[in-house]
């Protein structure tokens, strides 16, 4: 207890600087949020400068809000009051305020009572209550109290304050009330539960989902720039959405003419009468910030920018924040810059993009991120004919990102297949948190570009990461995404998943008219990795569609397959179509998929295609085998996302974080090494504060420092270097196993002193571990995907081939033995030539115990444990690793903000 003090007492006489005038601002609690109306707000820790706004704000409040927040009319604040309330010192006492422009419209505090609780409040504006902004504040609080290890929230409420009870009984907090002396007493402890997670994702959810669906549903839209010359860009919106039949509203502003194309053109934004929904502005990149502030005196909701010269230089990436910045001030989103735009088909259609034409409706929803990806987009759907729902162009995803489209596409039942272009990630742990939840239902394709793991493609504001390429390929299988390799590749699945759905099993049979035909399928479907269970390759090749028809109809009928590849040598007589046309009646009816690879002549092939390409009742035609397989394993893959894991993250009761917490705030204190490295003693108390017990060992002076030290531990022991490079190599003269007794003991000293004389580490004695297979368990603060557990089998050969298996924590009790599962070279667990089984059990309760660690201590840069040796029976962690940092802003915490600039 007193070293917790000790280090809050630091920490505040770093927060005050030596002065109560300058308190260090706490900057990356600053966030940008999402309401539940839709709309979004800025929210930030409360300055002195506020003390005016923050005075306006309770001025504005009706008698009842500021009655029920004071528990007296209290007309105006004292400034004896305003000082208190705005001078905080963001570690005892926090307060955050959220503003649209320059207003206050919502004020959340809390106040420490004790070392471990505070008193929490909050104040709303009687215009905005009931869009959740008392919830998110709370959720902000909750993340910043814990910061400064607080871990019970109580608040005193009037009973007629219903909707202030709500706000914490709805929290999914374990709330405890009580009734004292008129006023209800309400307190909970603030550790997330899979209930409280559960609660703020369904929120924040259902506040970026409405706020998508008020961009891309506007019942009047305002298009600024648009000129007489069609080929431009405000000139190609204007013939999109006038193509698409557009039924809503439609306002121009232009200063060439008075009438464009029949619509009546507005010199300024100012004289555009009427509510407006959606502005497109299409205008070079520096007079956009002006456009913003005029779209905001009308109301302007959301905003589309097609211009693409907000990344050409730093000066463009700067105007960039500054007008991702302004959007928010004044509670708008986004689309873009350098967006293609949107468009949606069906019962509603709308073209607010740079499309050339609008697709065939379907069930397909697809996204794409720079203006050349996303038409790349178009024009595949334009030439395969895929049935397509709804395409966004998020272009610089500055705002709106990938993670507000998939909220929004979840929200859509006409939704039947999803499929994503990425270039960047901003934010890879939200992503997978909603991908998770949403394949469940919905199959989502993702292209992963090829690129180094640095690459940041112009105009995005995103971190990189530290780890390899494959780390985030792991951790977006494990949500269940499809990955693919090419645009063509992920139109491919898109168009299949969309035309015949998921597959209900991986069973894939083989079905061609030739033999040399069908031995091209069966390589590429080996390549593949696909599971043939049936391969008939002695259909005779005739135009006779009654031949082929049987054949399928024999393979499929008995139900023994869940896909069909049907490879098709064309006689170049009789009708092509046809023959698909009946066989995917038999498909349907045998509740198979069927795709076809057709080998003919480029007219045939293309007569073939054209039907397909306006019937979306037909099966998706290749040219390839090659082509056919890979689109055949994107649909199966699909077909495995019911093996994801969806459980609830596991808990252990002896964890013990306010101990963990302690070495945190000595190091903070400056107790330790300049560069974060902890000690033995702190990495072992660390660790023994989420019940992993590390060997133990001594550093030695000398030899007879040794001989005492191996005394008090026991004979068997190891004599070891703690150089980082020699510590584990036995081969480079670093390690000595199984020393008996004190005259080896001695003689191993002297000859390591020997040997490693280029060395200054000092040495160590240590027990010695019974035998098992050795393992690697690390866990790294990663910038943009957060903490990342990664386990393999110790050895050079591991690291050589790359045999490391990456998962985002935290796990649940599946996950995480799924994880112990996934190298390769984890077969050695199984018992392998004669060798017992490890104990994978125990490995994988350490994986879940490191995961809980690495949630909960941001700080904890890096940590290693090596060698774990993993017997029969339990597991010994030899040696450990770790190394602190300052706490990061994480992408993905416990508290709601949307994505980009601050919150990035």
């Amino acid at each position: 207890m007193a070293d917790r003090r000790d280090g809050l007492r630091s920490l505040r006489r770093r927060t005050r600087g030596g002065d109560e005038a300058e308190l260090a601002y706490p900057a990356h609690w600053e966030a940008d949020i999402a309401l539940r109306d839709g709309s979004a707000a800025h929210l930030r820790p409360i300055r002195p400068t506020d003390a005016d706004a923050l005075q306006d704000f309770h001025q504005r409040q009706s008698e009842q809000s500021r009655y029920l927040r004071f528990f007296a009319p209290m007309p105006k604040i004292s400034p004896r009051d305003l000082a208190r309330f705005t001078r905080v010192d963001h570690v005892d006492r926090v307060a955050f305020i959220v503003l649209v422009g320059e207003d206050i419209i919502a004020v959340g505090r809390y106040d420490r009572v004790s070392p471990h609780t505070a008193e929490v409040a909050f104040n709303v504006s009687d215009s905005r209550q009931g869009t959740g902004l008392a919830s998110v504040l709370l959720e902000h609080l909750v993340a910043a109290a814990r910061e400064r290890d607080i871990n019970e929230f109580t608040a005193e409420v009037l009973p007629q304050n219903a909707k202030m009870i709500k706000v914490f009984t709805e929290t999914g907090f374990d709330v405890a009330r009580r009734l004292d002396d008129g006023v209800v007493m309400v307190s909970f402890r603030i550790d997330p539960t899979a209930r409280s997670l559960a609660v703020m994702a369904e929120r924040e959810h259902r506040a970026e989902s409405r706020s998508m669906a008020r961009l891309l549903d506007p019942r009047s839209v305002l298009l600024i720039g648009v000129s007489s010359r069609e080929d431009s860009a405000g000139g190609r919106f204007l013939t999109a959405l006038e193509d698409s039949g557009y039924s809503g509203t439609v306002h121009l502003v232009s200063r060439e003419a008075l009438e464009l194309r029949g619509h009546r053109t507005w010199a300024r934004v100012a004289d555009v009468p009427g509510t407006v929904d959606l502005a497109v502005i299409a205008l070079r990149p520096e007079a956009c910030l002006d456009a913003i502030e005029e779209c905001a005196e009308i109301g302007v909701r959301s905003v589309v920018i097609p211009a693409e010269g907000f990344s050409d230089s730093d000066e463009g990436r700067t105007l960039q924040r500054e007008l991702v910045a302004r959007v928010r001030l004044h509670g708008m989103r986004l689309l873009g810059p350098g967006s293609l735009g949107f468009l949606r088909t069906g019962e509603d259609p709308i073209s607010l993009s740079l499309s050339p034409r609008m697709p065939r409706p379907g069930n397909a929803a697809l996204a794409g991120q720079s203006s050349a990806l996303s038409a790349m987009l178009l024009a595949g759907t334009d030439a395969r004919g895929i049935g397509l729902r709804e395409f966004v162009g998020v272009g610089n995803r500055a705002d709106v990102s990938l993670n507000d489209t998939l909220q929004h596409w979840e929200d859509d039942d006409e939704v039947g297949v999803i499929g994503l272009a990425l270039e960047s990630m901003g934010n890879p742990r939200k992503f997978t948190r909603i991908a998770r939840r949403l394949t469940r239902s919905t199959p989502l394709v993702v292209l992963r570009p090829p690129g180094s793991e640095s690459h940041r493609p112009p105009g995005h504001d995103v971190r990189t990461s530290t780890l390899p390429r494959r780390a985030l390929d792991q951790v977006l299988e494990s949500a269940g995404v499809v990955q693919t390799r090419g645009v063509d590749h992920l139109l491919d699945v898109v168009d299949a998943l969309g035309r015949q759905g998921i597959p209900l099993g991986r069973r894939v049979g083989l079905l061609s008219n030739t033999a040399a035909l069908g031995a091209s399928l069966r390589g590429a479907a080996d390549q593949a990795g696909l599971e043939v269970v049936a391969d008939n390759h002695s259909v005779p090749l005739s135009p006779d569609v009654r031949l082929i028809q049987r054949a399928f109809t024999s393979m499929a009928a008995p139900g023994n397959v869940d896909l069909v590849i049907a490879g098709i040598l064309d006689p170049l007589s009789g009708d092509a179509v046809e023959v698909l046309r009946q066989m995917a009646i038999v498909a349907r009816n045998s509740e198979v998929v069927l795709l076809v690879c057709l080998v003919s002549s480029t007219e045939r092939f293309d007569v073939v295609h054209q039907a397909v390409r306006a019937d979306g009742s037909l099966p998706p035609v290749h040219a390839t085998p090659f082509a056919v397989a890979r689109a055949a394993a994107g649909m199966l893959a699909a077909a495995l996302r019911p093996q994801v894991d969806d459980e609830a993250p596991a808990h252990r009761e002896d964890v013990d974080r306010a101990t963990a917490l302690s070495v945190v705030e000595r190091w903070r204190a400056g107790v330790g090494a300049a560069d974060g490295a902890l000690g033995t003693d702190d990495t072992r108390a660390l660790l023994a504060a989420y019940g992993i017990d590390l060997l133990p060992s001594q550093q030695i002076t000398d030899v007879e420092d040794a001989l005492a030290r191996a005394a008090q531990i026991g004979y068997p022991v190891a004599l070891k270097s703690t150089d980082p490079v020699l510590r584990h190599r036995a081969d480079l003269g670093g390690v000595r196993l199984e020393i008996p007794d004190a005259v080896q003991l001695r003689h191993a000293v002297e000859a390591m002193r020997r040997d490693l004389a280029f060395s200054s580490a000092p040495l160590e004695v240590q027990a010695m571990a019974p035998t098992g297979v050795p393992m690697v368990v690390r866990s790294v603060e990663d910038p943009s995907l957060g903490p990342v557990v990664s386990l393999s089998v110790a050895g050079d050969a591991t690291d050589l081939l790359d045999d490391i298996a990456y998962a985002i924590p935290p796990f649940s009790e599946s996950g995480a033995a799924q994880l112990v599962d996934a190298p390769a070279s984890a077969v050695k667990l199984r018992g392998t030539r004669g060798l017992p089984p490890a104990d994978r059990e125990a490995l994988a309760d350490l994986v879940v115990r490191i995961g809980l660690l690495a949630e909960d201590v941001p700080e904890l840069a890096f940590l290693e444990l090596y060698p774990v040796l993993v017997s029969q029976h339990g597991l010994t962690v030899v040696s450990a690793r770790a190394q602190l940092a300052p706490a990061p802003n994480r992408t993905d915490s416990a508290r709601r903000t949307l994505s980009g600039p601050p919150g990035a």
